[in-house]
């Protein structure tokens, strides 16, 4: 007897049953179950897929995910969570058409919301950099219109006295660089510092306009040890300053070492301050650039907000920060009003900062009892030419005198450099033609003057590189390499 199908009880276990019946409609459960579960699987990876196709075109890194940008991942989570829920029953199609729509809108809102987030960053840097540069240009105007104590008289670009004089309306104790050297190299041998005793160790600006100065040093002293720094700021340390020393000289039992430390300024045969040609380039440059910096943003900041606790510093401009940071403590020590400052007295400001700092490593470097040593302190100043491609206006360079001293057998005797007797011009020449014999491109011209040229040869190759090693009257403009 065969039994109805549709009367079959699972729960019951008669004595009787078809097994090939029941195996059959047990076969078929077991199917539809499989292909349920197949299609399930399917969904489910396809709504991965579009889920991880979205979030991929979101590349934007946790510092800048807005509110809103986070409340439209979430959502899009969230959508991804009920459209699984949804997928679960073999019915879901329209709710699952639904949600993709809803996915893919949260998706173009939040690309919309990334691009918005991206152009108002980049709108931000951009005001940053354009206040930046106002600050700039402002503190080079300031700087041009009130330089000094006075406004600027008109100089000839030609007269080298006038040219001088205009230069000690600001710098008082200025002085023409190879004046200044050979006076220091005259006080220095009656005290028994020789380049063959001595070491010299250099910190100037990193500006290339400052290897001038290194030049002349080297010339006397042989190679330097540098600690430059931008603006002049000492970043070298103790440990730094230590390094240098250690390559002194011994004769007689004892290391010498003479310091030199000097920020710089320009200001063109014109009478511009802060203005500087450089080979090459168009347009009139800056110097020096980082105190023209320091001068713009400690007047539209304030000296409070950039007193930083020492030691602390900007990690991607550690230079520049040191040095903003040890001005702003000076200046406020010294009382003074941002306001009233100009290039001429930032750069004074910064030499005063630069000769504590140094005084204070040479304090914990230098042994007095193992060593004699000498300090000078003061402005390397640029007086070059407003085009440096005019063979008929000069170039200049001076030094304005410090603080300086000497330190023998630990006495420490102070030196006044402006009161050593000065060469005579025809000691000068002298000198002159025989630097002129070692390096004939430099062009050196005969002045019967106590302030001396620096040599235009000499300049362009020192200063622009390959662009000087020809010899021109007119120009050292697109000189073939």
């Amino acid at each position: 007897m065969l039994m109805n199908k549709g009367s079959l009880n699972l729960t019951s276990t008669p004595k009787r049953v078809n097994t090939r019946t029941n195996v059959r409609v047990h076969g078929s459960k077991v199917q539809q179950s499989s292909t349920e579960l197949t299609v399930k699987q399917q969904q489910q990876q396809q709504q991965g897929s579009r889920f991880a196709a979205i979030t991929e075109t979101a590349p934007a890194p946790p510092s800048q995910m807005t509110p809103g940008v986070i409340g439209g991942m979430a959502a899009m989570m969230g959508a991804g969570i009920l459209i699984s829920k949804a997928t679960g029953g073999g019915s879901g199609g329209q709710n699952l058409a639904q949600l993709q729509g809803q996915q893919a809108a949260l998706a173009a809102q939040l690309q919309a919301q990334q691009a918005a987030t991206q152009a108002a960053l980049l709108a931000q840097q951009n005001q940053i950099q354009a206040a930046q540069a106002q600050q700039l240009a402002h503190a080079l105007q300031k700087a041009g219109m009130t330089g000094g104590s006075a406004a600027p008289k008109p100089v000839s670009s030609t007269s080298l006295e006038e040219r001088m004089k205009a230069v000690q309306q600001h710098f008082p104790t200025a002085l023409p660089v190879d004046d200044y050297m050979n006076r220091v190299e005259l006080a220095l041998s009656q005290l028994g510092f020789t380049g063959n005793n001595t070491i010299a160790m250099s910190n100037l600006c990193r500006d290339e306009s400052c290897m001038i100065l290194e030049d002349k040093i080297e010339s006397v002293f042989g190679s330097c040890f540098s600690t430059h720094g931008l603006g002049g700021v000492l970043t070298c340390g103790v440990i730094g300053i230590k390094a240098g020393l250690s390559h002194s000289p011994v004769l007689g039992g004892k290391e010498q070492y003479v310091f030199f430390s000097f920020p710089h300024i320009a200001i063109d045969s014109d009478g511009g301050v802060g203005k500087i040609s450089r080979p090459n380039r168009p347009d009139t440059s800056a110097a020096c650039g980082a105190l023209c910096a320091c001068l713009g943003q400690l007047q539209a900041e304030g000296l409070d907000s950039n007193c930083r606790t020492p030691g602390v510093h900007d990690a991607e401009d550690p230079e520049y920060s040191i040095l903003k940071q040890r001005l702003a403590r000076q200046l406020k020590s010294e009382n003074c009003k941002v306001e009233d400052l100009d290039l001429v007295s930032i750069t004074k400001a910064a030499e005063r900062t630069i000769t504590n700092d140094l005084k204070h490593l040479i304090s914990k470097a230098v042994d007095p009892s193992k060593a004699n040593y000498a300090v000078f302190t003061g402005v390397q100043i640029h007086n070059w030419a407003t085009d440096l491609t005019d063979g008929k206006t000069p170039s200049l360079e001076f030094v304005a005198a410090g603080e300086c001293y000497t330190v023998i057998n630990g006495k420490q005797e102070k030196l006044d450099v402006n009161a050593v007797p000065a060469l005579s011009p025809r000691q000068l020449r002298l000198l002159g033609q025989v630097a002129e014999e070692q390096h004939p491109e430099n062009d050196l011209p005969d002045q019967d003057s106590v302030v001396q040229e620096v040599p235009r040869g000499y300049l362009m190759r020192r200063i622009g590189g390959a662009a000087g090693a020809r010899k021109s009257p007119v120009s050292y403009i697109n000189v073939p390499m």
